[in-house]
């Protein structure tokens, strides 16, 4: 476990989680469900990262930090995103 991997999926977390919180209250302002649809994007990314976080400290979530189930959270965090540019 290299500090860099530590300091960089921390600063992930905690800056996906900054700007997850940064988008709820935006959405709670302006009731825009684009907003929604991005701050459950962030939170997904959130997510992630938390789950890697924890990884890096515990054996036990081997089975969650495998590749592919870090790229269904990338592809779904994606997904969010696509709809909220497509939403009116």
């Amino acid at each position: 476990m290299e500090t860099i991997d530590i300091v960089l999926s921390a600063s992930i977390t905690v800056v996906s989680l900054g700007m997850f919180m940064v988008s709820i209250l935006s959405y709670k302002k302006f009731k825009n469900m684009k907003l929604l649809f991005v701050s459950l994007a962030f939170f997904v990314f959130f997510l992630k990262g938390f789950i890697e976080s924890l990884s890096l400290f515990t054996k036990d979530l081997a089975v969650i930090d495998s590749s592919v189930s870090l790229k269904l959270f990338d592809l779904f965090v994606l997904i969010l995103l696509f709809v909220a540019t497509l939403k009116r």
